[in-house]
C-alpha cells in the first residue's frame, strides 16, 4: 500500500513533539510550562485522530493479528522498563511492570474493540456523542478509573475513523496564514492562562475533585482540552509540510524506545556531568534520542521486537 506523505509527516512531527514534551519534564519555569501545554493540547490528540483514520477499515481478522502483535511488543518492552527496579525489590518490579508506561499501545486495542463492536450498531452521531459525554459525565464521579485517559481520548480515535478524505483536502486548503495567526493566538492564550489545573486537564485523567477546586471547575477544563485539541489540531493539518514523512513509518519504534534512552540522557548521564539542558538545547537532545531511535531500528532484534509475526512469517517463507 502507498504510503500517505501528509500522515507520515504529521505522525513523525508530531513523535518529534512527544519526545521534545518528555525532554521538557526536566526543566522548570512559565515559558517551559507555556510551550508544554501548547504542544500537549494537540499531540497525542492528533496522534490518535491518525491511528483511528488508518483503523476505519479494520476488521476482526486484522484486530486478532494486531492484538497478538502488539501485546508481544508492549510486554517486551514494559520488562526492558522495568528491568532497573529490580535492583530495588521484586515487589518494586512488579508493581512497575504492571503499570503500562506504553499506554498507546493498550489504547490502541481498547479503541479499535470498541470501534469494531459499535461501528455498524449505532449511528457515527451518536457514538461519537456518547464518546464525549462518558468522559465528561464520569469525571463528576468520586472513584478513580485505572487508564482513564484510555477512554477519554477515544472520541478523537472515533473523528479519525469517520473523517473523510475530503475533510483532509478542505482542511489543506484553508488559508494558512489565518491558521498561522490562530495558532499564535492559542500559543499567547496559553502563556496567559497556563497553570496546573490546565496542564493536568491535557492528561484526561482522573475524577475532577481530585485535581481542581469543584468538580463544575474540572468539567469546563475536560471541555476547554477538547475545544482546544480539536481546533489546533486542525491548525496542524493545514500548516504542515508534507515533506517530513521519510521516517513515518518509524514512529511506533520512537515512540517505545525513546524512553529508554531519555533516562539514560537525563536520568543517567547528565546529572554526572552535572547538565541540565535548556529548553533550546533539549531540541537537540532531542534530535539525538529520535535519530539514536531510528538507528536502532534497523537491528534485526528490534524488527523483530516491533512486528514478531510479520518478522517470523518472513523467515518462514524465506526458508
Amino acid at each position: 500500500m502507498k504510503r500517505n506523505k501528509l500522515f507520515d509527516s504529521l505522525k513523525f512531527g508530531l513523535i518529534f513533539l512527544m519526545v521534545y514534551g518528555h525532554t521538557l519534564q526536566f526543566n522548570s519555569g512559565h515559558i517551559r510550562d507555556t510551550i508544554f501545554g501548547f504542544i500537549y493540547t494537540f499531540h497525542m490528540p492528533l496522534f490518535i485522530f491518525i491511528s483511528g483514520y488508518f483503523s476505519k477499515n479494520i476488521t476482526w481478522e486484522k484486530y486478532k493479528k494486531s492484538f497478538i502483535s502488539l501485546i508481544i511488543t508492549f510486554t517486551i518492552f514494559q520488562f526492558i522498563y522495568s528491568l532497573p527496579l529490580i535492583f530495588t525489590g521484586f515487589k518494586n518490579w512488579i508493581i512497575f511492570f504492571i503499570k503500562p508506561k506504553g499506554w498507546y499501545i493498550i489504547g490502541l486495542l481498547v479503541w479499535r474493540f470498541l470501534f469494531l463492536i459499535a461501528k455498524d450498531k449505532v449511528s457515527n452521531v451518536s457514538f461519537l456523542s456518547i464518546s464525549f459525554l462518558f468522559p465528561l459525565v464520569i469525571g463528576f464521579l468520586d472513584s478513580e478509573i485505572f487508564m482513564f485517559r484510555i477512554l477519554t481520548f477515544f472520541p478523537y480515535f472515533l473523528l479519525g475513523a469517520f473523517c473523510k478524505e475530503v475533510s483532509i483536502v478542505r482542511i489543506r486548503n484553508i488559508n494558512k496564514l489565518y491558521t498561522i495567526v490562530f495558532l499564535v493566538i492559542v500559543f499567547i492564550s496559553i502563556y496567559f492562562i497556563v497553570n496546573k489545573e490546565f496542564l493536568i486537564s491535557l492528561f484526561g485523567e482522573d475524577p475532577y475533585i481530585k485535581n481542581y477546586n469543584t468538580r463544575y471547575e474540572g468539567f469546563l477544563y475536560r471541555i476547554l482540552a477538547y475545544v482546544l485539541a480539536i481546533t489546533v489540531s486542525i491548525g496542524i493539518i493545514n500548516v504542515i509540510p508534507d515533506t517530513l514523512g521519510k521516517y513515518g513509518s518509524k514512529t511506533l519504534e520512537i515512540y517505545l524506545m525513546h524512553h529508554i534512552i531519555l533516562n539514560f540522557f537525563f536520568v543517567g548521564l547528565f546529572p554526572l556531568l552535572n547538565f541540565n539542558p535548556n529548553l533550546l538545547l533539549n531540541l537537540g537532545v532531542t534530535a539525538l534520542i529520535v535519530i539514536t531511535c531510528l538507528y536502532l531500528a534497523t537491528f534485526k532484534i528490534v524488527k523483530f521486537i516491533m512486528s514478531p509475526l510479520d518478522y517470523l512469517k518472513k523467515i518462514i517463507v524465506h526458508r
